[in-house]
């Protein structure tokens, strides 16, 4: 029994990650992520509902266009797995959770499929969209709010927007270019909120200190160059993701950079 509840779980987390695909894929576009129907990119044959089924319609179509046989890239099987996963951190101890506990743990989901969503946009099209920084808002408002802490929380955000704000003017006056993009200094403001004063700075710290790692060894593997443009945002979200989903862990990260 305990076995289809945690199936159950992790199929509804693949339902959300069907969906930030979809995200994943229209909104740098500006298209509606919301009513239009999923289509194939090269014939544009509106997919049925037997064809959108999580992970299982991309292995009985062979991962191929029933209708084209145009390949279907693994990013929707895999992007789905991902968020079942996710779904199965989050509420593996289902059982001990209260109401506010079950609150708690959507929020912490959705969060985290919305960073997921962000790592992949940025990737792929150099950019940390507004609209999704936005959409993080109300569950951060929720979470806060059920957690307590909205001092803490408030200075957080001051503190993760204002800073690398002014990082990023002290850069462009004496080097003439943009440090940070728009997008990641809001989106350090929204981290502020969601982890207070302590956990905004130690994510800027960390994500620095995970960029510059994986930056130089691009760089030694020669599968970049110190001039090519690298986005920082999945750096930022990827701590912040370990934050969320993993604070045990983090917190001896915690312990190891501030042992007092």
């Amino acid at each position: 029994m305990l076995f289809l509840i945690y199936f159950f779980i992790f199929f509804l987390g693949t339902l959300i990650g069907s969906f930030m695909n979809v995200v994943v894929l229209r909104m740098p576009e500006g298209k509606d992520v919301v009513f239009d129907r999923s289509g194939c990119p090269k014939c544009k044959n509106q997919i049925s509902w037997y064809d959108n089924i999580p992970i299982f319609s991309f292995i009985i179509l062979k991962a191929k266009c029933r209708k084209c046989h145009t390949p279907i890239s693994f990013q929707y099987p895999l992007f789905e797995i991902w968020h079942g996963l996710i779904a199965l951190i989050i509420f593996y101890d289902f059982e001990m959770m209260g109401h506010i506990g079950l609150y708690i743990s959507l929020c912490k989901f959705f969060i985290a499929a919305i960073f997921s969503a962000h790592i992949l946009i940025d990737i792929k099209h150099q950019l940390l969209l507004d609209s999704l920084n936005i959409a993080l808002i109300p569950f951060v408002v929720v979470l806060v709010w059920l957690n307590g802490g909205w001092q803490d929380s408030l200075i957080g955000a001051s503190v993760g927007f204002f800073f690398p704000l002014l990082v990023t003017w002290i850069f462009y006056l004496v080097r003439g270019k943009i440090g940070l993009g728009g997008g990641d200094i809001k989106l350090f403001g929204v981290l502020g909120a969601l982890f207070g004063l302590k956990g905004v700075v130690l994510n800027i710290f960390s994500s620095c200190i995970l960029g510059s790692v994986i930056t130089i060894c691009l760089i030694i593997l020669k599968k970049t160059n110190p001039d090519q443009y690298i986005p920082f945002g999945p750096y930022i979200l990827a701590v912040a993701l370990t934050q969320l989903l993993l604070p045990e862990y983090f917190a001896q990260w915690q312990n190891f950079l501030i042992p007092y």
